[in-house]
């Protein structure tokens, strides 16, 4: 597999991060950042992490078993990550948020800016009042 990863080992904040279900709900990432480390022979891998509240997740899931990933860490660095793997908290009592841990089971796609503000102007962003 090629080299997909533009950054060097680090880590990186993520202005905005959001989970996306196929019906295009998110849930917004909060704190989130993506860690750049070199494995075996030089090979750069990814993971990362950010705060969501549980409930909202749950309700995420509820249109299907993977969620994406989108990334917008500044400028012209927009990602979509595919159904990563994600560990998240246990406590579903509305309000709790966790830590969901992220790591991609596929390269990330690039995102032009104004394919991102249009995906972004269709989802519909689920927040902790009722809708």
């Amino acid at each position: 597999m090629i080299e997909w990863i533009p950054f060097g080992e680090g880590r990186y904040r993520v202005e905005r991060g959001f989970l996306l279900s196929a019906d295009e709900r998110a849930v917004e990432l909060e704190e989130a950042v993506i860690e750049v480390s070199e494995g075996p022979g030089g090979k750069r891998r990814l993971s990362g992490r950010g705060r969501a509240p549980n409930a909202l997740m749950v309700e995420l899931l509820e249109d299907g078993q993977d969620l994406d990933l989108l990334l917008d860490l500044g400028g012209e660095f927009k990602f979509r990550l595919r159904a990563p793997a994600i560990h998240g908290g246990k406590v579903f009592a509305p309000g709790v948020k966790s830590f969901v841990q992220f790591v991609p089971r596929s390269p990330w796609e690039p995102v032009a800016e104004a394919d991102f503000n249009s995906l972004m102007s269709r989802v519909r962003i689920l927040s902790g009042a009722r809708s």
